[in-house]
């Protein structure tokens, strides 16, 4: 089986995974990498290692003897043809054999083992004034989840639960005396309250008897005003109707009325033009008589002139008198025309329908159909205002009905009787309440039990920080699972993204040999800490051995494993020109003069350095060229580089080194 390749995540490189160089003197090759497994250099710890595989090995190691020996024959004869060709040159071609296998694509990191389950034991913060009585376990020892650590002295504390206990006593007989007072007043009003109830009952009675006769009196007044309604109504249309034949009437006679009324402005205006003159005239006149006194006194040419000037004043005047006089006699004429046209126009209006013939029987008819109309008004008004009054009795009455029944609900639902309840439920609430231990009694009791100290976890007593007479203020005892490990790792910031939780392990140590013990990943840190990488936790899930919490380990951590599959170098595969892929596989010859033919093969899975093939036309035991590429994978040494080549070669074939964890697939 091929070993497992480990891709290790460490800044310095993998002996394992490195390629051979040439010695100073070996000749230039193409390419100058030996197809023999790289062995890493023993560490610390190898032969304790070497005798734990021996022990497990033994049938082995005894097949293992019978082929160094052969190995050693098959040296010596090959020291001897390289003594012989000491300066010649020695080429062969890199080669693997196919043997079924498994291939990891893993991260190699290491850590410090420790506990994954660790627990301490404390004082409560009540107890740390208590002084230790008693200390019942060591350092080494072996413990069970509440096995006793140690006891405190609780001398004082016991006598402080007594009094506490007695108060205690004290309260709950007086809760219990207040609860049956409550219970003796509540069925006392108990009594009362329904005596209460039966005379409510009966002003309900009587409030619904006063509540149903103001609704037959609203009744009543809702139908005198729908009545009082319909006779206004007809009234109101009576009018209506006389109202507007009326107004017909009147644009009938309107030309007459008019006319009147033009003539009457007409002989208005000759009044006033009439009276005008006539105060025009007695001025004249008044202006006359001075002019001629004036003349009489002085018969100047002067006053001669004036005179004769009020003369003609007072002609003029009395001239326009005569013609005001004429207008208004004809106004008076048209006016009394005009009256009596209005007087015919109107007795000849008539209603024969209504039998009303006359202007004036028209008119007094609509004013006595108005005046009906405004008392159905009235009446209309006092029937609303008793349906108001009524509505008011109503309410009155309803609210009167609710103030009974408030009272009725209020004594059965919240009068004295239910204070007296809830009285009960108190003095009920307060006695539940001192049955209930006092928090300073229970922190006392509490107190108490936290005296005795004991293991919170079953595990080995790692630390103790206790001694009898002393306090205690801190741990007092430390407690860890030998049985449960964890190995601490830190792993690279490039490597966390292609790992995950749950994947499986392999952890390794110097105190374990070359045992693997199987463990799983149960944390990646989400921070990567000062120096850039990231914390991770490992637990042991594999039998732990000689692992021991705080050695170091070495943790492989596999990001994918396939089983049963043939493992080939990565230049082992070549592709043809079709996109097929192919291996070299030896059909014969020796050294550089192998005859090899091509294998179509499909590729699996890899890693960093090899890669999976199958086909049908593969075998185990078929030696494969490790190079695809003829101009490559072709060793040359000369000298003593020959011969070392050449040992390491026969031991690579004879088995030697094919065990090393990390190696490649051995070959020529």
């Amino acid at each position: 089986m091929f070993p497992r390749l480990r891709k290790t995540s460490s800044a310095e490189s993998d002996p394992a995974t490195e390629p051979l160089t040439p010695p100073a003197d070996a000749a230039a090759t193409p390419e100058y990498t030996a197809d023999i497994p790289a062995v890493a250099p023993a560490a610390n710890g190898r032969g304790a290692r070497l005798r734990s595989w021996c022990r497990r090995h033994k049938k082995l190691l005894i097949v293992l003897v019978v082929v160094l020996a052969v190995a050693g024959i098959l040296v010596w004869r090959a020291r001897r043809a390289a003594q012989a060709a000491a300066a010649s040159v020695y080429q062969y071609v890199r080669t693997t054999t196919l043997q079924k296998g498994s291939l990891n694509d893993s991260v190699t990191v290491t850590g410090t083992v420790v506990s994954g389950d660790e627990a301490t034991v404390t004082v409560a913060d009540a107890a740390k004034t208590y002084k230790v009585a008693t200390v019942e376990v060591e350092v080494g020892d072996e413990v069970q989840q509440g096995d006793v650590i140690a006891t405190l002295d609780t001398t004082d504390l016991q006598k402080q639960i007594e009094d506490a206990e007695q108060s205690y006593a004290d309260t709950l007989q007086s809760a219990q005396t207040s609860y049956d007072r409550a219970v003796d007043d509540y069925n006392t009003s108990l009594v009362q309250h329904d005596n209460n109830l039966i005379d409510l009952q009966a002003k309900i009675d009587d409030a619904d008897e006063a509540l149903a006769d103001a609704e037959q009196a609203l009744s009543d007044a809702k139908s005198e005003r729908d009545q009082a309604q319909s006779d206004c109504n007809t009234a109101a249309s009576e009018y209506s109707a006389l109202a507007g034949d009326f107004e017909r009437i009147k644009a009938q006679i309107n030309s007459y009325t008019s006319a009147y009324s033009s003539a009457s402005d007409v002989l208005n205006t000759a009044l006033s033009a009439l009276n005008s003159a006539n105060n025009a005239v007695s001025a004249a006149l008044a202006e006359q008589q001075a002019a001629q006194a004036a003349y009489t006194a002085d018969p100047s040419e002067a006053n001669k002139a004036a005179l004769e000037a009020a003369g003609a004043k007072v002609s003029a005047a009395q001239a326009t008198q005569t013609t005001a006089q004429e207008a208004y006699t004809k106004a008076q004429s048209d006016v009394s025309a005009a009256q009596q046209d209005l007087s015919t126009a109107q007795n000849n209006c008539s209603i024969p329908s209504r039998g009303l013939y006359g202007y004036a029987a028209i008119e007094a008819a609509v004013k006595t159909a108005e005046s009906a109309k405004t008392a159905a008004e009235s009446a209309l008004t006092a029937a609303e205002t008793k349906v108001s009054t009524a509505e008011s009795q109503v309410e009155s009455a309803e609210s009167q009905l609710k103030s009974a029944r408030d009272a009725y609900d209020n004594e059965k639902n919240y009068s004295s009787i239910k204070t007296k309840a809830q009285s009960v439920e108190d003095a009920k609430t307060k006695l539940d309440q001192a049955k209930r231990t006092p928090d300073t009694l229970q922190t006392l009791r509490d107190t108490l039990a936290d005296c005795t100290l004991t293991a919170t976890m079953s595990g080995t007593i790692t630390a103790l920080d206790a001694t009898v007479g002393s306090t205690c203020a801190g741990t007092v005892a430390t407690i860890q699972d030998t049985d449960a490990l964890v190995v601490e790792v830190t792993i690279p910031a490039d490597d966390v993204p292609a790992l995950a939780t749950g994947m499986t392990c392999l952890v390794t140590s110097d105190a374990t040999g070359d045992d693997e013990i199987a463990g799983t990943l149960t944390q990646i840190d989400p921070v990567a800490n000062e120096q850039g990488s990231f914390g991770a936790k490992v637990r042991v899930t594999g039998e732990a051995g000689d692992l021991l919490i705080g050695i170091q380990a070495q943790v492989e951590i596999i990001k994918n494993q396939v089983e049963d599959v043939y493992v080939v170098p990565m230049d082992a595969v070549g592709t043809a020109e079709d996109g097929s892929r192919y291996v070299l596989r030896r059909t014969g010859g020796e050294g550089v003069d192998m005859t090899f033919e091509e294998v179509t093969v499909t590729i699996g899975e890899g890693n960093d350095y090899y890669v999976t093939i199958s086909g049908d036309d593969l075998a185990e035991g078929d030696v494969i060229r490790s190079s695809a590429d003829l101009s490559q994978g072709i060793v040359t040494a000369s000298g003593t580089d020959a011969m070392e080549q050449m040992m390491m070669a026969m031991e690579s074939q004879s088995g030697m080194s094919g065990g090393a964890a990390g190696a490649a697939p051995g070959g020529m």
